[in-house]
């Protein structure tokens, strides 16, 4: 069964383990994923992965102007309504 609910942390998650250092911090969250040097293939994998946990397409979307935080936004708007 698909996790529901995504936190900041979840999306720091993801993005370490797609190749961003880990001392990047929060901060990270509002820069763009072209600024945090996250590629086409990272932005896939990252895709894969919140469809896989999520259960939620956002690979069409997710572009290398995309922030973090709005991928987390993305996420919270498209789950299914309890």
């Amino acid at each position: 069964m698909p996790t529901q609910h995504i936190t900041d942390a979840d999306v720091l998650e993801l993005l370490v383990a797609v190749g961003l250092d880990r001392a990047a911090g929060a901060e990270s969250l509002a820069r763009s994923f072209e600024d945090l040097n996250l590629d086409s293939l990272a932005r896939m994998e990252i895709a894969t992965r919140i469809q896989d946990r999520y259960d939620i397409d956002v690979e069409e979307d997710l572009t290398a102007e995309l922030t973090p935080e709005g991928l987390r936004r993305m996420v919270v708007e498209r789950r299914p309504a309890a």
